[in-house]
């Protein structure tokens, strides 16, 4: 699989969708960010973050977006912080605003396959959020450049969406019933050109993206196979994919998202 090709058109849907992303919450994600007491991460995400502790902690975020939530964890106590994203304008908007906010995080407009190797050993904490897993083309690499980054017993954060969400239907799929309408093994690489929007839900013409779904066992086999071992796996009912509201109402609960936590053994 030519990796370059898709990770080069993921930049492209990226780039795109940014302005009705900044058109939709720019105003609102400032308002937030004048209130120094604010910070984005909630609920269990935030108490495993508490429990791991990030004061003083150097941060790596990989496929950090707009860089909100490494802004966040600066403002929790965490040492340096670097955000590494493969999108222009997000890494523009996350420099912007950290400026005028004077929060002091580094931001690095890359591929996070190609981060260099001035960084690696220099992070007690990579962090990993929603939806950013399933646009990696190759995630053996993508992990690998996680321990790489990290000194030894250094740890792996990640807060996703949880990929057993994919057998349900989407928001604009759901009929009224809830029943599994897709495989949940099938991983084959999917394509997009309807738009990604997801804050404004605004139509446009949208260049191909792509996406690549994958199951739990290959996150966790992927992961030891790096060097990690698991400390932690917790699952949740919450839809932070902001995909399938409709589960909020529904009496039975399904895993949706996931907290792991792994330690850095060797590499």
């Amino acid at each position: 699989m030519n990796f370059k090709k898709y990770a080069e058109a993921n930049r492209r849907g990226w780039n795109q969708v940014m302005p009705f992303h900044k058109k939709a919450m720019d105003e609102k994600w400032d308002a937030m960010f004048v209130d120094q007491k604010f910070i984005f991460q909630k609920d269990q995400e935030l108490e495993e973050l508490n429990k791991i502790g990030v004061t003083g902690k150097r941060i790596a975020h990989l496929s950090c977006n707009n860089g909100i939530e490494l802004m966040s964890l600066k403002r929790m106590g965490a040492g340096h912080c670097v955000g590494f994203d493969i999108s222009d304008i997000a890494i523009e908007e996350a420099k912007k605003r950290a400026a005028k906010f004077k929060i002091d995080c580094e931001f690095v407009r890359t591929d996070v396959l190609e981060i260099t190797q001035e960084y690696f050993g220099n992070f007690d904490l990579v962090y990993i959020t929603v939806g950013a897993l399933v646009w990696i083309p190759d995630r053996r690499k993508y992990f690998e450049k996680a321990a790489n980054l990290l000194v030894q017993g250094g740890q792996l954060f990640i807060y996703e969406h949880h990929p057993f969400g994919n057998v349900i239907p989407y928001d604009e799929e759901f009929a009224g019933e809830l029943k599994i309408v897709h495989n949940y093994f099938d991983t084959r690489m999917l394509e997009e050109t309807g738009g990604i929007d997801y804050y404004g839900g605004e139509s446009y013409k949208s260049s191909p993206s792509f996406e690549f779904p994958y199951t739990l066992s290959e996150l966790l086999n992927l992961i030891a196979e790096s060097g990690f071992c698991l400390r932690k796996f917790n699952e949740y009912p919450e839809d932070i994919a902001m995909c399938r509201d409709y589960m909020n109402k529904q009496k039975i609960k399904l895993p949706l998202s996931y907290i792991l936590v792994s330690e850095k053994l060797w590499y």
